[in-house]
């Protein structure tokens, strides 16, 4: 440990069996979720758009054609998701729409919550906070990707949203998502080898969401957001990373896109000050009609209340961990206060 740095006690994984039993606890108590508001509220869950992706593609329809205000999949925006997370879905086309998206959260919300308890059972609380709770209501697929950071297969799923993915790769790099590029992109093609095209064009469409052009925005452009940079001081670990990659990749200002920070906590005292302040900043945002305020607003918030704080936790730990070699070969010039310590001599 380095001198003056300030390091929380460091809990071991959840033993396998009860790990799965709380995974599995977690995933049907999220599932339920879904479930009841997806049948008090008509609106198609955000996962709908892609389950009728999958649909149309085994049909041999562009769903890019079909997915749209006032097309036959009425959304509010059009299918901003590339093509392979249509084909990731595929298995879930044989349900309709509610019970495909309770089936994505039960999975998606039941791997989260593992990862989570890759240090302990006190991370696990995570899911209480309202971010994973939002998530669950829309069917998003913020704790699937997530997931991935720890369960290293379920990485193969990032290409299905690229910027997110992107910066769980830059924080945890590995060959799975590579793989998932490759299959999940491949099969893509083959079924409709000009989905590319008509997917930038959906992207630099005119949306509702916000009224003019593209409907994302990168934390690192709201106020303070720039100081989630901060946590590259502590560049060497896997959480540092995340969230200084998380901060600098477009995306919705809406709470569910903040579930990959609480991969951050270590200890149940990190973790419960992150959840309520995702409550905190639920309870500052406005809730109107208008849309864009909404998403402008919601992220002023998220970088105040749950980026800053993460980024703290962060830098209150040690700048340690394991590097590849041709990296570490060339670290060692730097200053030992930036340089750190790898794993093995922590």
């Amino acid at each position: 440990m380095q001198p003056g740095s300030a390091q929380p006690s460091m809990a071991t994984a959840v033993p396998p069996v009860k790990r799965l039993a709380c995974a599995s606890a977690v995933g049907l108590v999220a599932a339920f979720r879904t479930f009841h508001i997806a049948g008090l509220n008509p609106v198609p869950r955000d996962v709908g758009q892609v389950w009728f992706a999958a649909r149309a593609l085994l049909q041999g329809k562009d769903p890019y054609a079909l997915i749209g205000p006032g097309k036959a999949f009425e959304w509010p925006a059009p299918l901003f998701y590339p093509l392979p997370a249509a084909v990731a879905v595929v298995p879930l086309t044989p349900f309709s729409a509610q019970w495909a998206a309770t089936l994505f959260m039960l999975i998606g919300a039941a791997c989260f919550a593992w990862a989570l308890m890759e240090h302990g059972y006190g991370p696990l609380f995570g899911c209480c906070s309202s971010c994973v709770v939002f998530a669950a209501e829309l069917a998003q697929w913020s704790p699937l990707l997530s997931a991935g950071f720890v369960i290293a297969p379920l990485s193969l799923l990032w290409v299905a949203k690229p910027s997110i993915g992107l910066a769980l790769s830059v924080a945890r790099p590995s060959r799975w998502p590579v793989i998932g590029l490759v299959v999940l992109g491949g099969i893509a093609f083959l079924t409709q080898p000009h989905w590319f095209g008509a997917w930038r064009h959906a992207l630099s469409s005119t949306s509702s969401i916000r009224g003019v052009g593209f409907p994302y925005i990168a934390p690192i452009l709201m106020p303070g957001g720039f100081l989630a940079l901060l946590a590259l001081l502590r560049w060497r670990r896997p959480e540092a990373r995340l969230i200084a990659a998380l901060a600098c990749v477009p995306q919705t200002m809406l709470l569910y896109e903040a579930v990959p920070l609480f991969l951050v906590p270590r200890t149940l005292r990190e973790t419960e000050l992150l959840v309520l302040l995702s409550f905190v900043a639920l309870g500052f945002m406005p809730h109107t009609s208008a849309y864009a305020p909404d998403i402008d607003a919601s992220g002023r918030w998220i970088v105040i209340f749950l980026y800053l704080p993460a980024t703290l936790m962060v830098l209150r730990r040690p700048n340690e961990g394991g590097l590849p070699a041709w990296i570490e070969s060339r670290v060692w010039r730097l200053p030992r206060w930036l340089r750190g310590l790898p794993a093995e001599a922590a």
